[in-house]
Formats: structure tokens, sequence, C-alpha cells
């Protein structure tokens, strides 16, 4: 495995490759392809340098969402003839290898490459490479095949060892030798260079901040990283979210609960309590203990697994372990609530707990604007209404406000967390009429969206506090 292998696995699948990568990968290869796109974030003037170009799938995207020059290089002629069949995409195309660059140090303002690291005969020589074109504050971002864990390891190594030869046997004899080799190849890849390896090949080529995002079940990996970050970014830099704490320890608890925006969600849980003319307390306080188990803990442990965007230093084994166990007692906690409500109960148990999933999975059913206000806004209102005995018509209108209500969240929050996590440097200015100009920077940009989070994660618990007291008091 190495730099032998490419020639021979790439030679006369060209024509085909856009379409025959996207259906053996389960539709799987144009996602990561997006995400790696995102990680980029150029502006119209920059020159983005994509090392292992192929047809230009990832130049072509970048050309789209940016408007950037792009500059392709790849060592395979029959995948660049296909890629200069491109209009407008590319500035240069070259044919070259990535272990050895034909371009001075420092000459790209990005870098991309996909599928490279499999095919070098020095990984880390090659990082190495990569880094050196690539200006200091650049990003730099890739997408390799991974290996999942368990329990996936087993369905994916069939899938890699019987499934893409089969699948590939129907497109060409060419394409069933390509997927005979995949699952091999990326296997023995990962057991000489784990990934804490690739991402220490990272770090000693001058790249920081180094993050690295699984995707479908570990089956594909997104890695992306700064070459130094921006002078107003080291000297101050913002926290991942305005409630966390830094430092470690019990402070990594506290901001992987995401205290404020899970009393936010416990809120609708508590509203649609407050509809009941005489709801049970007990039914209330479970309730209320579930989504705390399924939002707080499950879902937040599972999303900090993924790239860790909040930064915490948790092990994963904890994250993980913690997610199970809080969807784990919620779905009891439901199942008892069902034996004693009634069976129909067992309807929103099950669709919780399928929700807690998709959104560890980034499935864009949660993951939208859309499917965020419905699961995480009306549906804990719906589920308490149903449980403590709510009649349906006023349980569906605050369904529906609890559902703008975490759109609006949504809306807001989208910015902050993209400036807060992601963004290696803003500047600007606004000039008024008047003459007098304000400058912009991270912490003004975020400033207003990020005001009305705090206020509102407030008021709607008062709202909510106020709501179901007054059915006792």
């Amino acid at each position: 495995m190495g730099s032998a292998d490419a020639p021979r696995v790439f030679t006369g699948i060209g024509r085909t490759y856009d379409r025959v990568a996207a259906v053996l990968s389960l539709g799987q290869d144009p996602r990561w392809r997006r995400a790696l796109v995102r990680e980029i974030a150029a502006s119209p003037g920059d020159t983005v340098l994509d090392v292992a170009t192929g047809t230009g799938m990832v130049a072509a995207a970048l050309r789209r969402a940016y408007g950037c020059r792009v500059v392709g290089i790849d060592r395979s002629a029959d995948m660049l003839a296909v890629a200069r069949r491109r209009d407008g995409v590319f500035s240069e195309l070259v044919e070259g290898r990535a272990e050895s660059l034909p371009f001075p140090d420092a000459s790209f303002d990005h870098v991309t490459f996909t599928y490279l690291l499999r095919y070098v005969d020095d990984p880390a020589a090659t990082m190495r490479e990569l880094a050196r074109v690539l200006r200091p504050g650049g990003r730099i971002a890739s997408v390799e095949f991974g290996v999942p864990a368990l329990p996936w390891r087993p369905l994916w190594w069939l899938y890699t060892r019987a499934g893409l030869p089969v699948l590939g046997r129907v497109v060409s004899p060419r394409w069933m030798s390509v997927g005979a080799f995949l699952g091999p190849s990326i296997e023995d890849f990962h057991r000489a260079h784990p990934q804490p390896a690739v991402e220490r090949y990272w770090r000693e080529a001058g790249l920081e901040r180094v993050r690295t995002r699984r995707m479908s079940l570990g089956g594909g990996v997104v890695m992306s990283a700064t070459k130094t970050p921006a002078p107003a970014a080291a000297s101050a830099p913002l926290a991942p979210a305005f409630y966390a704490l830094g430092g470690g320890g019990w402070r990594d608890y506290w901001t992987l609960l995401h205290p404020p925006y899970t009393a936010w969600h416990l809120s609708y849980v508590a509203l649609g309590a407050a509809l009941a003319p005489q709801p049970d307390p007990r039914v209330v306080a479970g309730a209320l203990l579930a989504f705390g188990l399924a939002v707080g803990i499950a879902a937040h442990s599972f999303d900090e697994l993924r790239g860790r965007p909040l930064r915490t230093r948790i092990p994963s084994g904890v994250l993980a372990a913690l997610g199970a166990v809080g969807l784990a007692a919620a779905l009891a906690i439901g199942a008892v609530a069902a034996a004693t409500i009634g069976w129909p109960m067992l309807a929103f148990v099950v669709t919780g707990g399928a929700l807690v999933l998709l959104y560890a999975f980034e499935a864009p059913l949660v993951h939208s604007d859309a499917g965020f206000a419905l699961a995480w806004g009306a549906f804990p209102v719906l589920t308490a209404a149903y449980a403590t005995g709510a009649p349906l018509a006023p349980a569906l209108a605050v369904a529906a406000a609890a559902a703008l209500l975490s759109l609006a969240q949504r809306r807001l929050s989208t910015r902050v967390r993209r400036v807060r996590r992601a963004a290696r440097s803003v500047s600007g200015s606004v000039e008024y009429a008047d003459g007098s100009r304000e400058t912009i920077d991270a912490r003004s940009l975020i400033a207003a969206p990020e005001a009305a989070l705090r206020i509102l994660w407030i008021a709607v618990v008062l709202v909510a506090a106020g709501a179901l007291l007054a059915r006792y008091v």
C-alpha cells in the first residue's frame, strides 16, 4: 500500500468515478465532500490548492461555494482528463505528486485533499509538504475513509469485503477490482497509521487547531486545521459557548450539559404539563427527568464525540458511556410511564429515543432548522401534554409556539456557534451616514444574537415555571 497503488487503482475509471463513488458509498461520499468544503470558508479572492483533485468534485464545490480560484493537482492523467472538462472551475491543473508539490512556500490561501494519505509512502512527510505551500493562517481540510468502531465494524467489514466487489462488478470488471481493493487498503492503512497518529502528523507539520470529525458511523473522517492562528484569535480566543467553563475536570461536565439550552428545552416539558387541569406531580417530575437524561446528557454526549465542538477533555469512552446510559435511563422511565399511563405512550418513548439517535448520527431530519424546531421544541410539549392528560387543541397551539421559539434559537445560535468555534479571523467595519465608523470583530459580530439568547432562555424558563406553578399554588 502506498504510492504504487494510485496508478493501478485510478486508471480507467475517471469517466464513471463521480457517479459510481456516490453509489458505492451509499450516498455518503458527496456528503463527506460537502463537509470538507464547509471547513475551508474561503473568500472570493482566495486561491485554494486541491491536492488529489481527481475529477474535480471538491474543486467544483469550492468554486460554487466561495467563488475562489482553484488550482488542482493529481498524479492520475485519467482522472485529470475528466477534471479538464469542468469549464470555469480551475485556474490551473497540474499533473504531479503530493509528496513534491511544484509550488513555492506559502503560495496558497487554503489547501484541500481527498483520499490521499493511503496512496503515499510517507504520510507524515506528505503532510509537511502540504503545510509548506499553505500560507500562515490558512485552512487545510481533508476527507479520508475511516474504520468504524464496534458495534458497526463487522457490518462495515462485510460491506467492504463482499458488497463493494459485487456492486462494482455490476458497473465493470475494473470497478470490481477497485471494490475488492478498498476494504483491505483502508484497514491496512489505519492499522499502520491509527487516527491519533494521523492527527500527530498534522500537528508536527505546523498545523494547529486540528479538528477530526467522524461521519457515517466512522466510515468517513473529515479533518481540518489552521497553519498558525490569526493574531486576534491568539491574543483573545473565544470560548466555544458563552456558558463554557475552561480548565477541564468538573467544568467540562458542566459545559457538556449546555445548562441554559437544556433548561430552555425542559421548559417545553413544563409548558406541556401546565396545559393539563391537574397534572400529576410524579408524571411531571418523570417527564422532566427523562428529557433531561435524553437531551441534556445523551444527545449532548453523542454530539461532543463528533469533533469535540465544546473542546472538552472528557475521554471518548466516558462520553459514549454517558450517552448510552442517559438514553437507556430515559427510555426506562418512558416504559414505566407507558405501563402507568397507557401503552400509546410508547409511541412517544420510541420517537424520543429515535430523535436522540438521529441527532447523534447527524441525520438531516433532525439537523435541519425545521427538524430541530420540531424535535426539541414541539415534541417535548406534545409528550408532556399527552402524559398529563392535557386537551389536544391547546397542546397543538403551544407546541407550534415552542417550535417557533426553537427555530428562533437555532437561527440566532448558528452564526454565534460558527464564529466561536470555527472562525479564523473576523475583520471589517460599518460606516454610518454621519461619517462615523464602527469596527467589526468576532465579539461585536456575535454580541447582539448572543445577548438575545442569554435573555431568551431565562424568559422561557420563567414563563414555564410560572405556568406550571399556577396549577399547584
